[in-house]
């Protein structure tokens, strides 16, 4: 299981990094290109292969519909899942900042899904005692219920004097999707949690946990449908990519580079 696991992260990595993660993506984090449901669908993937929750009905609580009838603000509230947040990448160091350090997992709650993100946060290196300061990146949430996406528009990592636990607090942007066929316009949100370093030490991902909040306002366009969602599917990529990382030794050398960053 851990075998095949691994195998699926790795490929995982390099299709979400190359997504979400890419400097000049990264950097611009355009309005006109959004995060695809194809992102969601790749780290679901990765997440498929992790121990099953500890309440196995948390991923099937379906959220409440929506009015048909208003585009007032409507306020929803998910939690990480027990076990099923994992930072997927580090990302890499561009000028002084660290673009695309890429989070997934899955959550439970309003609307119940899989949250894939990617985080720029300056200074480019966590330390002890350090406050890493986030200045952008991208993310998406998606779910039998449709999909939201949009940036990151602040927040800050703030680590504790061994750098094995930092505290995180995001500032969010809606920038589009829908929620059960009512299209989404925008809006703002926010992410509360911890990230966890200490799976490191046993060549595991880091951990993440906490709690999403996002609050969404409606849209007069007369469909919900997201762009950038009708490509084929990423999982037979995925699968190919697997292979060849595993037939490459690509995963060994990024468990050093996590254990090394610093």
């Amino acid at each position: 299981m851990m075998k095949r696991f691994v195998s699926v992260l790795a490929a995982t990595t390099v299709v979400l990094t190359t997504a979400f993660g890419s400097p000049a993506l990264a950097q611009t984090n355009s309005a006109g290109q959004p995060p695809a449901a194809d992102q969601c669908d790749t780290a679901n993937a990765a997440l498929q292969q992790l121990p099953a929750p500890p309440d196995a009905t948390a991923l099937s609580v379906m959220p409440a519909s929506p009015s048909t009838t208003t585009t007032a603000p409507t306020t929803y509230t998910d939690t990480v899942v027990p076990g099923r947040g994992i930072e997927i990448s580090a990302g890499q160091i561009v000028g002084d900042t660290r673009v695309g350090a890429t989070f997934i997992g899955d959550v439970a709650g309003d609307l119940p899904g899989v949250l894939a993100s990617s985080v720029n946060y300056v200074p480019p290196a966590p330390g002890p005692g350090v406050t890493n300061t986030i200045v952008g990146g991208q993310w998406a949430l998606c779910g039998p219920w449709g999909t939201v996406f949009g940036t990151f528009s602040g927040g800050t990592v703030q680590w504790n004097a061994d750098e094995t636990l930092a505290d995180v607090v995001g500032q969010m942007r809606v920038l589009g999707g829908s929620v059960n066929g009512i299209p989404v316009s925008g809006g703002a949100g926010s992410f509360v949690g911890v990230l966890d370093h200490r799976p490191l030490v046993q060549g595991l991902p880091p951990a993440v946990s906490g709690t999403l909040q996002l609050q969404t306002a409606g849209s007069s366009m007369k469909n919900g449908a997201l762009p950038n969602t009708g490509g084929p599917s990423l999982v037979l990529p995925v699968v190919a990519a697997a292979l060849l990382l595993l037939a490459s030794g690509l995963w060994g050398l990024g468990i050093v580079h996590y254990c090394r960053r610093n």
